[in-house]
């Protein structure tokens, strides 16, 4: 199918300046951004963002290929479902967002949207992206973005027979219940590191609790996860060699970074 070429919005570009920004309103000025601290005995596991958005256009198989080529432990990606029940990467509802596709993905077939690109890259659906992490041993990290998607992507994530080094993770508890009651890792995701989303992950039987990044306030977060014997994530967006320095020696279990090749080389050859 080829696509008429059109000016697109891309979310993703027009956030990259605010993120920022709001990264500065959470630490609220008061301190330097890296500390100069020390980093961890213990390696986190390093998962690159949406394969790996800050080397490839985000969940593509460039992305996820450029992810592997860098050594990561995991990689996290986003799930949607089309019109006609297939199962798309794509981070945003809207196709115009970040690609030259148009319209509402649930309401658009896969048929329509096939040889959609992004940057150049096309997107994808969630099966070829499993086929091939299965020939890896990386950890899986798939985020549902609308509730009513997850038993679909447990069936196809076990049609691979990876349900067992895959993480549920969302925003929204719900949409973890269908993958923990079948006993598949899951991960709730909050934007501030506060005790509230400690509790809610608790609270909901998740297995991880994930974070953005905020300075000074992510080691208490990590601290309070663990306490509850639950993993402790950090969620990474702002991603230069210094800030992912600070969120490493924060000290979390898990790393999720669109750099992935930068925390690697901070923390560097495994022993």
């Amino acid at each position: 199918m080829s696509l008429p070429s059109h000016p697109t919005l891309s979310r993703r570009r027009l956030l990259a300046g605010a993120g920022a920004g709001l990264s500065t309103l959470t630490v609220w000025g008061l301190s330097p951004l890296v500390t100069s601290g020390s980093l961890p005995e213990e390696s986190p596991e390093i998962v690159g963002h949406r394969g790996a958005e800050g080397l490839a256009p985000p969940n593509t198989m460039a992305a996820i290929q450029r992810a592997l080529e860098v050594g990561v432990d995991g990689i996290e990606l986003d799930v949607r479902q089309t019109r006609d029940g297939e199962l798309l990467l794509f981070h945003d509802p809207v196709l115009d967002w970040d690609s030259n596709g148009r319209g509402w993905i649930r309401n658009t077939p896969w048929a329509d949207i096939q040889g959609a690109e992004i940057d150049g890259e096309p997107l994808i659906r969630l099966e070829p992206a499993l086929e091939r992490l299965a020939e890896t041993d990386v950890s899986i990290y798939l985020e549902v973005k609308e509730t009513g998607d997850t038993e679909a992507i447990l069936e196809t994530v076990d049609g691979y027979g990876l349900l067992d080094r895959t993480t549920i993770i969302g925003f929204d508890a719900a949409a973890l219940e269908p993958a923990r009651s079948r006993g598949v890792s899951t991960g709730l995701v909050g934007s501030a590191p506060t005790s509230q989303l400690a509790t809610a992950a608790a609270d909901c039987g998740a297995d991880v609790a994930f974070c953005h990044y905020a300075p000074h306030l992510a080691t208490a977060f990590i601290d309070e996860v663990r306490a509850d014997d639950r993993v402790a994530g950090i969620w990474k967006l702002v991603d230069t060699e210094g800030s992912i320095r600070d969120a490493l020696e924060a000290g979390p279990d898990v790393l999720v970074t669109n750099r992935p090749d930068y925390a690697l080389e901070i923390l560097g050859p495994a022993e």
